[in-house]
C-alpha cells in the first residue's frame, strides 16, 4: 500500500484558483517561489498533477533534495529586490510541529532574516545559517526560462519577504494571470502593491491573498475586490489600535 502524502494547500487555495480561472488549462505554467516541500502544503503540486509545467525556485538544499527526487526540477535561490551572490539564508527548523495534517520541518520562519513580526510569533527560534545565491525573480526567470513570454499562475510563500519578491519581476513582461500571495499578517501594504500594479484581491484565504489583473474579473468581482480590500484594511487598522499599550479590549 502506499504511504505517499496527499498534498492539501492551505484552505484549498489552489483548488479555487483553478476551477475559477484555469478550468480548461492543461499546460499553463506555474511559478512557485518559495516552494517547500513538494507534496506538504504545496500549492503548485495539483497544476504539477494537471500537467503543468512548474519553475519552482527555492533555497533550501533539503527541499530541493526532495523535489530532485521526485524529478522535478527546482531552482536553488532565494528571491528578491535584486542580485548578490553568498548571501545569509536563516534555516529555522519547527522540529515536526503539527499543522494541517502534516509535520512542520523548515516551512515556518525560514528566510533571508527573520523579521519582527514573526519573530515575535515565537521564543528561541532553532536558527541553522546558510549562504545562499540571492537573484530578483526576472533574473531568474530569463536564465532558465527564455521563452517564457507569462506566467499563468505565481505563488510566493517567502515569510514576510513577499514584496520584495514582487518587486523583483517585470510585471510589463509577465502579467501573471493570477497570484497566491502569503500575507500572514493581513498587510494593507500587500494590496496597495498590487492595486498599483493593476490587480484586485480577488479572495483573502488566510493565510494567502489571491490577486487578478482587474481586467479579468467580472464586473461584480471588481466591485468585491475593492470593498474586501476596504474592509481588511480596516480590520488591520482596528487590530494596530487595539495591540496599542493602554489600549481597552
Amino acid at each position: 500500500m502506499s504511504t505517499q502524502r496527499v498534498n492539501r494547500a492551505e484552505g484549498d487555495v489552489d483548488l479555487l484558483v483553478r476551477k475559477r480561472f484555469f478550468a480548461d488549462v492543461t499546460q499553463g505554467t506555474a511559478v512557485d517561489v518559495g516552494a517547500a516541500q513538494p507534496d506538504f502544503l504545496s500549492i503548485s503540486a495539483s497544476f504539477r498533477e494537471a500537467g503543468w509545467k512548474v519553475i519552482a525556485i527555492e533555497p533550501n538544499p533539503e527541499f530541493c533534495r526532495l523535489h530532485r527526487e521526485r524529478g522535478h526540477e527546482v531552482l536553488q535561490y532565494a528571491c528578491g529586490d535584486h542580485d548578490e551572490d553568498d548571501v545569509e539564508f536563516c534555516l529555522v527548523d519547527s522540529h515536526g510541529t503539527a499543522y494541517e495534517q502534516g509535520k512542520v520541518s523548515f516551512e515556518s520562519f525560514s528566510s533571508l532574516a527573520i523579521k519582527d513580526e514573526y519573530a515575535k510569533l515565537k521564543d528561541n527560534l532553532d536558527i541553522t545559517r546558510i549562504r545562499v545565491r540571492l537573484r530578483r525573480l526576472d533574473t531568474i526567470l530569463r536564465e532558465h526560462a527564455p521563452d517564457l513570454t507569462r506566467i499563468d499562475l505565481l505563488s510566493i510563500d517567502v515569510e514576510g519577504w513577499e514584496l520584495e519578491v514582487l518587486q523583483g519581476l517585470d510585471f510589463a513582461r509577465y502579467r501573471p494571470r493570477a497570484m497566491v500571495i502569503e500575507n500572514l499578517f493581513n498587510s494593507p501594504g500587500y494590496r496597495s502593491y498590487m492595486r498599483h500594479k493593476g490587480y484586485g484581491l480577488w479572495k483573502y484565504l488566510p493565510p494567502n491573498d489571491v490577486y487578478v489583473p482587474l481586467e479579468d474579473l467580472r464586473p461584480g468581482e471588481r466591485v468585491l475586490a475593492a470593498l474586501r480590500a476596504m474592509f481588511l484594511q480596516g480590520m488591520y487598522r482596528l487590530g494596530k489600535l487595539r495591540s496599542r499599550p493602554g489600549a481597552s479590549r
